[in-house]
Order: C-alpha cells, then structure tokens, then sequence
C-alpha cells in the first residue's frame, strides 16, 4: 500500500453511506477508479462497475461491497428528540453515547445518542441491555418545528468518526464492513491495469440490498444488512415514502417501539397512541 492507496482508502471509509445511501462513497470509488478503467458506470440499484478491456473474452468479475451498517430517522418529538431503527446488524450497547452525522436536507446534522439517566432508572432495570427503541438523537433542537427543518423522516445517519492509523500498520474505522471489499477490488483492478488484460475484467462497487433496508426501517429490525446483485429495481426509502405520504413511520405497524424518555419520566406508549398524548390518531 502507497500512501496515494492509503488516501483514497481513507476518503472511502470516511465518506458516509449506509445500506440504500451509498451514493457519495460510490462516487468516490468511481472516481478513482476512473484514473485507470476503460469503462466506468453505475445503474438504478447504485451499484457502480469498472472494466478493462470490456469487449473481451471470457469476462471476469471481482466484486466488493460499499455499503456500511446505519441509522435511519423514524420520528421527532415534541421536544426535538430524533429517534431511529437501525440499518444493519447493530449491538445497540455501541450506540450510546455515541456521536452520529445525518445527513439532512440542508447539509450534514450532528447529534448525540441518548438514553435515560441511570440516576432515574427503576434497580431492576439498570442491568437490563438497552434497546434501539430505548434511544435517541439530541440535535440540539429545543422542539419538533426545529428538529424537523434540519432532519427529516427516513434521512439516514453514521457514527461521526473518521480513521484512525494505529501502530503496527492498522487503522480503525467504522466503515471497514463492508467497504473494504470494494477498496481490495478497486486495487486489484489498478495492479492489472498496468498489464493490459487480453480478457475482459469487470469490477463492482456493489450497494448494499434496499429491501433489506427497507425492511429494518418498517421493523426497527437488527438483522445483518444482506448484499446481492438480483435487488429491487430503483431506491427503495421506506420511512421517507412514507413522510411523503403523510404518514409518520412511527405508526406504521411493526414500526419503531412506542415508547420515550422525557425529562426523566418513562413514558409508555398504550398501542395506538405513537404521539403519547393519550388521543387515539
């Protein structure tokens, strides 16, 4: 690894794109990709592919993911907290406390996770693992009408950290699952071009399934994000088409738990009332 290589790995892991969003790392590995492909496009699914020497024969096709485990907005609050489901396969225990980036309809929305003070938690719930429906995003809002010209439903978020070199020739990030495949395949394909091949090599920065997305942001499900070529045509926003709907995804059944945290009070949602208020919709 060159320090140029090591750069560009560096602007892949850092720029943010969960399962269904990964259009900015797309375009980042495309453009580097272009120093060096004959042939570089995208489709409807946001899979990006490169070739060298793209009429010949037989084909060969390596592949990488570039996707990244997320966060998907489901819901505001009175008071301008932000809740979410989880795209990907989430130990919910790492995300408290943690600091996240959405991206907003103005521009990039920072935030910290939150839970109930442990001061304010009953003894027999302090032990107890914390939910993703237990959490929230404080944007620094002071209520709904604000939080929601800067965040909106189904925008999606990452934990707002960059790399880390560490000793020894490692670095950290939170990205490297998945993305480091579509960096490997971008590298392979950079060796090989200096050796023109007689074959046709195909290379693929693939985005993770959007019905997997899909699924987790109607559930507030935890399973693992799947990847695969035969997906759903276009991009599927679940929790966005429903805001365009008029529908909040909160009530969307299955959506995310009803229940939240308000200054200290633990406040349960009976089923039918997603806005707490006691009024049936």
């Amino acid at each position: 690894m060159t320090r140029d290589t090591l750069d560009f790995l560096k602007r892949l892991l850092d720029t943010p794109g969960p399962s269904g969003f990964e259009t900015a790392p797309a375009r980042v590995w495309r453009e580097e990709v272009k120093t060096f492909a004959d042939q570089v496009t995208a489709d409807v699914h946001g899979n990006s592919v490169a070739a060298l020497n793209p009429k010949g024969a037989p084909r060969l096709m390596l592949a990488g993911h570039i996707d990244e485990i997320g966060l998907q907005m489901t819901h505001v609050d009175d008071e301008g907290y932000v809740y979410f489901a989880g795209i990907g396969g989430w130990d919910s225990q790492v995300l408290v406390g943690q600091r996240v980036v959405i991206a907003g309809p103005k521009g990039p929305v920072r935030g910290v996770i939150g839970k109930q003070a442990v001061h304010l938690m009953k003894r027999e719930d302090m032990d107890k693992v914390s939910k993703i429906t237990d959490l929230w995003i404080d944007i620094g809002a002071v209520n709904k009408a604000e939080a929601l010209e800067r965040v909106r439903l189904g925008d999606a978020g990452v934990l707002d950290a960059s790399v880390l070199e560490f000793p020894n020739a490692r670095i950290v990030s939170r990205s490297i699952d998945n993305r480091i495949g579509a960096y490997v395949v971008a590298e392979a394909m950079r060796l090989l071009a200096q050796d023109r091949p007689k074959h046709a090599a195909v290379f693929g920065g693939l985005a993770g399934s959007r019905k997997e997305a899909r699924g987790r942001a109607q559930a507030g499900g935890r399973s693992r994000a799947g990847t695969r070529l035969g997906r759903e045509p276009g991009g599927i926003r679940a929790a966005r088409g429903m805001r365009r709907a008029g529908e909040d995804p909160l009530q969307h059944p299955g959506g995310p738990a009803r229940h939240r945290h308000r200054r200290g009070r633990h406040l349960q949602r009976p089923p039918g009332d997603p806005d707490g208020t006691g009024e049936r919709p």
